[in-house]
């Protein structure tokens, strides 16, 4: 029987907590997608800000215990390298590493063969809210934007939603679409209340102008990200954490206050120009850059 050299965790969540009572007859690796040192909050409230506190601090304290046990070998942190560097210095250790978000390519479907045809109309720029729809999508701050945007634009826009709607979240995401359609009737609003494949995701953002990705709470990478940039489309992503640098570094698109519907309302606008004058953003770099084939070698796989 073959022994196990090692194991690697694809997510090092608070569950994991228990690896640093132990020791164990083979070394332990894993990603860490929400490390401390990313966990704070610029321009905000009271409030938030004590929030972003006490999440740091509780993910400092599994930091610290997870390092105890001598089995943990790596401890991978995606598209940081600066953060890998701090995490070690203040752990006095040398066992964290980055590593990139690989961007995977997926077959398009052919049109005829999806369950929902969106017809692209060359007339509208196309806003895509992606992934399971709760309030981690800031869902609110992004209607009341739209909702601030001059009714004159709404006529040329299209806002595409799709993920599944967990049911704890249902009856205030049909409060909250039924309030936009009231106030933005002008605007196409497609949703799509699913689990999509991957190569369905894959057709929808290369539909895609501008992804929203304004995530509030949210300090790490996002695979949307990289799939936004695989097709040049603008991100607007939050003004603090790894993604606001990454957004930066890149040139991906637009910063946002995730807490102000004036600010997102204000890129969300000046994305619509840059797609009516037909300036995108240029991905090329970020995506090849973000391989799968360099994400295994850095893991050493």
């Amino acid at each position: 029987m073959l022994g196990v050299d090692e194991v690697f965790i694809m997510e090092l969540t608070k569950y994991e907590i228990q690896i640093g009572f132990n020791k164990t007859p083979f070394k332990i690796s894993g990603i860490e997608f929400r490390p401390s040192h990313r966990i704070k909050i610029e321009n905000a409230g009271f409030t938030k800000k004590i929030s972003a506190t006490i999440q740091h601090y509780k993910r400092v304290f599994f930091e610290n215990i997870i390092l105890r046990s001598p089995s943990i070998h790596e401890i991978f942190i995606l598209n940081d390298p600066k953060g890998s560097e701090i995490l070690n210095k203040y752990y006095s250790t040398n066992i964290f590493r980055c590593t990139v978000d690989p961007v995977y390519d997926y077959e398009k479907p052919d049109a005829s063969s999806m369950p929902y045809w969106i017809k692209r109309n060359n007339r509208k720029v196309v806003y895509t809210i992606f992934g399971a729809l709760d309030w981690r999508k800031n869902i609110k701050n992004i209607f009341e934007a739209f909702t601030l945007l001059d009714k004159q634009i709404h006529q040329h826009i299209e806002l595409l939603i799709i993920g599944k709607i967990p049911e704890y979240f249902a009856d205030e995401f049909e409060l909250r679409v039924n309030m936009f359609i009231r106030d933005n009737p002008d605007i196409e609003l497609v949703l799509i209340n699913e689990f999509v494949s991957d190569s369905h995701m894959e057709y929808y953002f290369c539909n895609t102008d501008v992804s929203l990705v304004v995530y509030p709470k949210f300090y790490g990478s996002s695979g949307l990200l990289g799939r936004a940039a695989k097709y040049n489309s603008i991100s607007l992503v939050p003004n603090v954490g790894l993604m606001a640098e990454l957004c930066e570094d890149y040139k991906l698109g637009y910063l946002c206050d995730p807490y102000s519907p004036t600010d997102i309302s204000l890129k969300i606008f000046k994305a619509f120009n840059d797609i009516l004058n037909g300036e995108r953003i240029d991905g090329t770099s970020f995506y090849r850059e973000h391989s799968p084939e360099l994400f295994l070698n850095q893991l050493n796989f």
